[in-house]
């Protein structure tokens, strides 16, 4: 069976682009078949391949993306989830996804702003039982405040219905941030480029490694049964444990 690992947020500044990438560094670890993709507005640029143009989506050609690879993480850009809600919705991809062979996992990134929790309840609506749902929490304040925000919401309480896995994506440090402004960088960027990423250092390298073993974490429910390795990659450098809770077991 294909997996679909749908990751959105119409919230902005949520993690989308960068969670997306460390999945598919995560899969390129383990020389896994896959395909990361962008859900655009829409693009002139007919020659990137990661690239969707939302104007010119079908059912058809969105059928003919999935079967390219067993797995595929597509990041559904700030502003673009309403679209494919409707999109979803409106086409019936429930039945037409489980007749392909295709499951669907949504991948939920939030923050401690509680509004960027109304993409969780809207997704829950639209997707319903049709999806496993993974809640990846950006830390931007201290853990336990941050937590606390996120279990005390709606969004929590319907996700605990749909038994939801949820990680915990560390801050990046100080050291790593001052760099990254320094040059005019966005984290998402810098794991497009292995140059850039060694010349972050060693702060950057704990932080990428802590984000993989989350992403270990979960490998089974994100990835399920489309996983096959086939690399043994050296051990992650994990930096030590400074966060108490991390569900996704």
């Amino acid at each position: 069976m294909k997996k679909l690992i749908l990751l959105l947020n119409d919230y902005p500044s949520t993690g989308k682009s960068t969670l997306a990438r460390c999945f598919s560094h995560y899969l390129n670890r383990f020389g896994v078949h896959h395909q990361l993709k962008t859900l655009v507005e829409e693009t002139d640029c007919e020659d990137v391949e990661t690239l969707l143009d939302a104007s010119r989506l079908t059912p058809r050609s969105f059928l003919e993306m999935l079967d390219e690879s067993p797995i595929t993480v597509l990041e559904v850009t700030t502003g673009q989830g309403d679209f494919f809600g409707k999109f979803y919705s409106n086409h019936g991809l429930d039945v037409v996804l489980e007749e392909a062979g295709v499951s669907l996992s949504v991948v939920l990134p939030v923050t401690s702003e509680s509004e960027s929790f109304d993409s969780v309840i809207e997704s829950a609506e639209i997707y319903s039982d049709h999806a496993e749902y993974l809640i990846a929490h950006l830390i931007t304040s201290s853990y336990e405040d941050d937590d606390k925000v996120w279990d005390s919401s709606y969004a929590a309480r319907v996700m605990d219905m749909f038994e939801a896995v949820e990680l915990h994506i560390p801050e990046v440090g100080f050291q790593v941030e001052h760099e990254l402004h320094a040059r005019h960088l966005e984290l998402s960027d810098v794991l497009l480029d292995a140059e850039l990423q060694e010349s972050l250092g060693k702060d950057f390298t704990k932080w990428h490694a802590r984000v993989l073993g989350q992403v270990e974490s979960a490998r089974q429910y994100l990835f399920g049964e489309a996983f096959r390795p086939t690399l043994q990659p050296k051990p992650l450098e994990v930096a030590k444990k400074t966060r108490g809770k991390a569900r996704a077991a």
